[in-house]
């Protein structure tokens, strides 16, 4: 048990550290996302001279940063929920239901991670048209974002086993 703990520990810091990372590169890209789009505006509108990549940049941005969003969502437990069946449950039922969800979660985020990289590798040879990049820099943003959520997700579920496993209060043992 107390290996479990300290395992969580370690899981539980590194997951803090790399939501710390994310989340200054998803404010970098949607302050840089805004400039770009203002820019873009200021000279299709007032110079009448518009910028050929300018729609195509803040597409990609604007997809970075919401996939990599969703990881703070997750570790902050904003994402959504089935609130209705577990606002009705409490102590270990609701851990037992959170590790299950954890799992299932687990899963499709491995099949997305796995499927990602190989559409990423399928789309090198194709390329954006305006900034002449791969496609595959937009596409990459899934299983990236796929990674960092299994690391949140891993740090939950670590959480939720300790506090299962852990013998109850004022309980002999």
């Amino acid at each position: 048990m107390q290996r479990l703990r300290s395992i969580q520990n370690v899981w539980d810091r590194f997951s803090e550290e790399v939501n710390r990372v994310t989340c200054w590169f998803c404010i970098t890209l949607i302050i840089f996302m805004t400039i770009e789009v203002l820019l873009h505006v200021f000279c299709r509108y007032v110079l009448e001279a518009p910028l050929q990549w300018g729609e195509e940049l803040a597409r990609l941005v604007m997809v970075w940063a919401g996939l990599l969003g969703i990881s703070i969502a997750l570790r902050e437990r904003d994402h959504l929920g089935v609130e209705a069946l577990t606002s009705q449950l409490s102590g270990r039922a609701l851990l037992l239901c959170n590790i299950v969800s954890h799992l299932l979660i687990g899963l499709f985020l491995l099949v997305v991670l796995i499927w990602g990289i190989s559409i990423t590798m399928e789309s090198r040879v194709t390329f954006l048209p305006a900034l002449q990049i791969s496609w595959a820099w937009s596409i990459l943003a899934v299983p990236v974002s796929a990674a960092v959520q299994l690391i949140q997700l891993i740090s939950m579920l670590l959480n939720d086993v300790v506090s299962f496993t852990q013998p109850r209060e004022g309980k002999a043992a």
